[in-house]
């Protein structure tokens, strides 16, 4: 990844969701919501445009992406398993008493900003590298900025975690 580009990994994983929105079979796995804030996250950010988002979301976008699951089998469907994991095991955590949720390398993933409403007492922190964080800013701007949703742009490659959430002011160390 170019240090002063967004990540075009973020880019093909968000498209990957829109495309696995496409198969009716992963209605069910995929979390609430995600494909359609994904779509309205992407276009707001300016990562592409309505007519991307319509291909990736299309039958033939599917069959492009199941062509290629030849390469690594079940590759693209584990997408979708590891969205809906991720997003359990946060409501789990969330029900446990969690009261923060931090997300590295959060690329285009809408799971903070989804959560952000429903639980109002949990603060939620993304983490990305500053090209990808700058246009995720601008995409949540376009959404509707979430009070306890926090995106922090730090390039982790040169920054200790640790220090980086030490400059978070409401982040709490405890």
């Amino acid at each position: 990844m170019k240090r002063d580009r967004p990540s075009s990994t973020a880019r093909k994983v968000a498209l990957n969701i829109l495309a696995l929105g496409a198969k009716p079979e992963m209605q069910d796995i995929l979390p609430d919501g995600i494909v359609d804030a994904t779509a309205r996250l992407l276009v707001a950010a300016g990562v592409v445009g309505e007519g991307a988002v319509r291909f990736a979301r299309s039958r033939t976008a599917v069959a492009i992406y199941e062509a290629f699951d030849w390469m690594m089998p079940g590759q693209f469907e584990a997408f979708a398993h590891r969205k809906a994991f991720c997003e359990r095991t946060v409501r789990d955590g969330i029900a446990a008493g969690a009261i923060q949720v931090l997300v590295l390398g959060a690329g285009y993933d809408t799971l903070g900003w989804r959560l952000a409403p429903e639980f109002p007492g949990v603060r939620f922190f993304e983490i990305d590298n500053p090209a990808t964080g700058e246009r995720k800013a601008r995409g949540i701007a376009g959404l509707g900025r979430r009070d306890n949703l926090y995106l922090i742009r730090a390039d982790l490659a040169n920054q200790a975690l640790v220090d980086v959430l030490a400059a978070v002011e409401d982040w709490d160390n405890a």
